[in-house]
């Protein structure tokens, strides 16, 4: 009994000392990674994001802020810290880590829409396992990614599941998605695609008070610190605001009440005549390329009178 005991210890031992030699190689490596979801979390862990600006939002900032129009035009250094498929909370996380690790911006652009005032739903959870062990990251993200103690301490138990990650944490080929990216900016040269949109009737908005919370309190720390915010609605799909009905109007008297609180200035291009040409579009709610540097130059321009 006794040897087979040691013998027991001895390989659980190595079995340790492999886990955590292989938990220390894929989190090394994917905090390096060019990866989409990473990207962002990495240049800001590096301390090389020093902007004047930043862009906030979801994947319809992501996909629609193209920051190098926007600083040829209005002369500052933005960086696009969108959050792919992700809502006002994982927004607000990805800022205050941002703000933890860079000097406090002049400005921050924030886009605002239908989706903005719910609770994320997980998508790409993925995206904080590198960095889980930072007091701060498990302490943002535990409440609603729901990390387990195991995740942020025992080798590996993070990354169950996540195959394609721990794929590109090893070096190996994986299907990651790996775009073109400037500053946080990605581009999107697909035409328009209508398909989805044409099989919905009615559209609509749920506001979750939870998400109204979170960002009332980033909006007042906001204004304490003295950083202008301006909040934009992006262009969309005039089909998808037709469809909206009065939950547009719902919408726009909400951030009304934010904007009037906190005397910040709402910039609105949902009825620009960039809504009505789906050849700046790739689905109802995303422009491409060419809508987002339509959009972007507008805005600039805005943004730099706006900010005289």
């Amino acid at each position: 009994m006794k040897h087979f005991l040691t013998k027991l210890g001895i390989t659980v031992a190595a079995l340790t000392v492999v886990a955590y030699g292989l938990d220390l190689v894929i989190t090394r490596n994917l905090r390096h990674s060019d990866a989409r979801m990473f990207s962002t979390y990495n240049a800001i862990y590096s301390d090389s994001l020093t902007c004047d600006a930043v862009v906030m939002g979801s994947s319809r900032g992501l996909m629609q802020y193209d920051v190098a129009i926007l600083d040829s035009i209005v002369g500052l250094n933005t960086y696009n810290i969108s959050v792919d498929g992700r809502c006002i909370d994982a927004e607000v996380v990805i800022y205050d880590l941002y703000r933890q690790h860079a000097p406090q911006p002049r400005l921050v652009i924030q886009n605002i829409d239908y989706g903005t005032l719910q609770m994320s739903n997980g998508y790409e959870r993925e995206q904080y396992l590198p960095y889980l062990r930072r007091d701060n990251v498990y302490r943002l993200t535990r409440p609603t990614e729901c990390f387990s103690w195991a995740d942020r301490y025992l080798p590996l138990v993070r990354y169950a599941g996540y195959h394609e990650v721990v794929k590109e944490g090893l070096g190996i080929h994986n299907k990651l998605n790996r775009p073109e990216m400037y500053k946080g900016y990605v581009a999107n040269d697909s035409k328009w695609d209508g398909t989805a949109f044409a099989h919905i009737d009615t559209l609509g908005a749920v506001y979750n008070p939870e998400a109204i919370a979170i960002f009332d309190r980033y909006l007042h720390r906001c204004k304490e610190e003295g950083i202008r915010v301006v909040m934009v609605y992006a262009p969309i799909y005039i089909g998808v605001t037709e469809k909206m009905g009065s939950t547009a109007d719902t919408m726009f008297a909400i951030y009304r009440q934010f904007a009037d609180q906190y005397d910040y200035p709402i910039l609105n291009y949902t009825f620009d005549s960039i809504c009505h040409d789906t050849l700046n579009f790739y689905n109802a709610s995303h422009l491409n390329r060419r809508g987002a540097e339509l959009f972007s130059t507008k805005l600039a321009h805005d943004l730099k009178e706006l900010l005289k």
